[in-house]
């Protein structure tokens, strides 16, 4: 089910392709019409219930073909609809940009997947999306699996390099998070002893941020033999290439920027024909 903030999201992108109207469909003669929504290449398709939110949302009527998580060839229908041709022609690219971006998230998401092999370690994607459709960005990754690590600011804390220049150290940073508030609570370190300081606040979680394999394996039986039971993240420079590598260290998530910064939008097309 759609959260009211998505299908705000969706009704503000509609808006700023309208403007202040299609001047081209309001020319059109008005019809009734049909259309259908295929698949130019293989995908994992997501997004499929944005767009039939989008196109229900301009009062046509609307056939799915196709789940979010499921597969698609090249050529296949994926969702087809009925109503006046002026709606259809208006929604038209917002609801392949929708499918387009979301698509290609899943799919890269699912890529990851794959390249991590069998492994315990949940995958993750990060803030790294685009501005204005990071939730959408977010959902696509869960229909493939992946956690989302935090939706926005509000879900968690997590102390970064920038916030931690503001405090006296680690530890004072981590025992004011928990004077102040019962959100979980994330750090960021950038080496062994970093990591120490912290695992003795018990955090709900430490991120181990740039360290190589060898380095990361290390830090984690380090952190494990000084008896921090808390979630370990690795994230930092992980790719498609090196995933492989880090995916088997013994780390509970491996968060990647990858999956919504290099997604390839995946081409959609809709045919539109009198009915």
């Amino acid at each position: 089910m759609l959260s009211a903030s998505a299908k705000k999201s969706i009704k503000l992108f509609l808006g700023q392709d309208l403007g202040k109207g299609d001047v081209t469909s309001a020319i059109t003669p008005q019809a009734n019409a049909q259309a259908i929504v295929k698949a130019n290449q293989e995908c994992l398709l997501a997004g499929i219930e944005e767009a039939k939110y989008l196109l229900e949302s301009r009062g046509l009527k609307v056939k799915l073909h196709k789940k979010d998580g499921s597969k698609a060839r090249k050529g296949k229908k994926i969702l087809s609809m009925r109503g006046n041709n002026r709606r259809i022609l208006e929604a038209e690219r917002v609801c392949l940009n929708i499918l387009g971006r979301m698509s290609g998230v899943a799919t890269y998401c699912a890529q990851a997947r794959k390249a991590a092999g069998n492994t315990k370690t949940r995958l993750a994607v990060t803030r790294k999306t685009v501005p204005g459709f990071q939730e959408l960005d977010k959902k696509a990754a869960q229909v493939t699996g992946l956690w989302t690590h935090r939706k926005n600011l509000a879900e968690m804390v997590l102390f970064k390099e920038n916030h931690l220049i503001f405090f006296e150290s680690i530890s004072h940073a981590l025992k004011t998070a928990k004077k102040k508030t019962n959100k979980k609570i994330e750090i960021e370190v950038e080496t062994p002893k970093q990591a120490l300081e912290a695992a003795r606040e018990n955090p709900f979680m430490i991120m181990l941020d740039n360290f190589s394999p060898k380095k990361a394996k290390a830090t984690i039986r380090l952190l494990r033999s000084k008896g921090f039971n808390g979630k370990i993240e690795l994230s930092g420079g992980i790719t498609l290439k090196n995933l492989r590598k880090y995916s088997n260290l013994g780390a509970d998530i491996i968060s990647m920027g990858e999956p919504t910064k290099k997604a390839e939008i995946i081409d959609f097309s809709m045919g539109v024909k009198k009915w």
